[in-house]
């Protein structure tokens, strides 16, 4: 497969839901995509019937299963479709056929036949083997949300409803993403604001106006420190010469000072490099102990009360902490090991049907973990280095901090 390529996509939704962004990346990966179209009840999905339009997906509406007097129909719909596509667009040679189901076996070979090359993308544990072994090439949904880079919330939604503004001509105005937001029903309080207009007020600044980031700050501040022997009497002319807002450069060292990476002697900004360093690589993470307990405590009392199934479902609100962080734990929960798919598959995605298979205990152990293998994947550590990870990451916390590392090594 490569970029020439032409892609047409359907998507067995009623049967094989998926994060569409994950696997419409996904594809674009295997050449260009020429079109698709998308089965299923989309009075259930509205958010991804609105990422599939935003992509240019065409909307196949399918009953739920239960009035449908033949459950075959969606299939037999899709296959009708995908063989007059094949019939009457030369263009396309191949086909990506986002479900698992056997009863699409004959349809492959039928569209091989025609010179057709055939991909398929489904949860491993419900793709049957005969469509396995029937296309060119298979991929395991596991494998791409297990590579899944998590995006701030607002970002993605950002990103979503400039598309969808493009499309429909409309400007990007406060105004205009109000009332998009509003007609999919967005629920405010899941991004942590109280109103859609207070909403679109903040996607409006991240897209068009681009503030600058305290952690981008953070950095400048130690190299600076570093490179340029930055003191108390030249920080006026830092903080001109970068430009930068002076209430975030003071925020940004009063969290170098906190997290014991810089202290002010005389004057003078003296740093602990080491520290310094581990500090910089938990900017990309983001971790506070009090605040990673108290979010484990009461994701566990959400899953196993029912009130949530999947990652995406637990609103920022609830928590009280900062976006950064918000993602930062959520992507800490995911990869701890101790949640599986509703069909056990090891491997989920931010909105994937999931439960927690272990006890609290272990699940704190699985997320705090989570902490340790991100440093420890970027540089050596000696053991005298891991109390700073002791204190950084845990707060001194000696017993968790020793079960950890006790279950990174066995």
């Amino acid at each position: 497969m490569n970029s020439t390529s032409n892609i047409f996509i359907f998507f067995d939704f009623q049967n094989q839901p998926v994060d569409v962004q994950l696997v419409y990346g996904e594809i674009q990966k295997y050449g260009r995509i020429v079109g698709g179209k998308a089965y299923g009840s989309w009075a259930k999905h509205k958010m991804a019937s609105f990422a599939l339009y935003n992509y240019g997906i065409e909307l196949i509406e399918i009953p739920e299963a239960e009035f449908l007097p033949n459950k075959k129909g969606n299939d037999i719909r899709l296959a009708v479709d995908c063989i007059e596509t094949a019939l009457h667009n030369e263009v396309i040679n191949t086909f990506f056929l986002v479900t698992g189901d056997a009863d699409f076996t004959a349809l492959v070979h039928k569209l091989k036949s025609y010179g057709k090359k055939v991909i398929a993308l489904a949860r491993t544990k419900s793709a049957s083997y005969e469509l396995v072994s029937a296309v060119d090439l298979f991929i395991p949904y596991e494998d791409i949300v297990k590579n899944e880079k998590l995006t701030d919330p607002i970002d993605r939604l950002a990103e979503e409803m400039e598309i969808f503004l493009k499309r429909s001509g409309k400007e990007f105005t406060i105004e205009n993403l109000s009332r998009f937001l509003s007609s999919f029903n967005v629920n405010p309080s899941k991004y942590g604001v109280n109103t859609l207009h207070e909403l679109g007020q903040i996607i409006y600044e991240r897209k068009v106006q681009k503030p600058e980031r305290l952690k981008g700050i953070k950095l400048a501040l130690l190299r600076s420190i570093i490179f340029e022997n930055l003191n108390e009497s030249t920080l006026p002319d830092f903080i001109k010469d970068n430009n930068f807002d002076l209430s975030d450069v003071k925020t940004a060292l009063d969290y170098l000072i906190s997290d014991n990476v810089v202290r002010i002697q005389d004057g003078t900004f003296e740093i602990n490099r080491t520290k310094a360093f581990f500090s910089t690589i938990l900017d990309k993470y983001p971790v506070v102990y009090t605040h990673l307990l108290e979010f484990v405590e009461k994701v566990y009392k959400a899953f196993t009360a029912g009130k949530v199934k999947s990652l995406n479902q637990l609103m920022q609100s609830e928590f009280k902490i900062s976006t950064s962080e918000f993602r930062s734990y959520l992507e800490a929960i995911k990869r701890s090991g101790c949640l599986k798919g509703i069909d056990d598959s090891d491997y989920i995605s931010y909105s994937t049907p999931a439960k927690i298979v272990t006890d609290l205990e272990n699940l704190k152990l699985g997320a705090f973990s989570y902490y340790v293998k991100r440093i420890l994947a970027q540089t050596f550590v000696f053991r005298e280095e891991l109390e700073y990870i002791k204190e950084l990451v845990f707060y001194n916390d000696e017993q968790l901090f020793n079960k950890c590392i006790e279950q990174l090594i066995a």
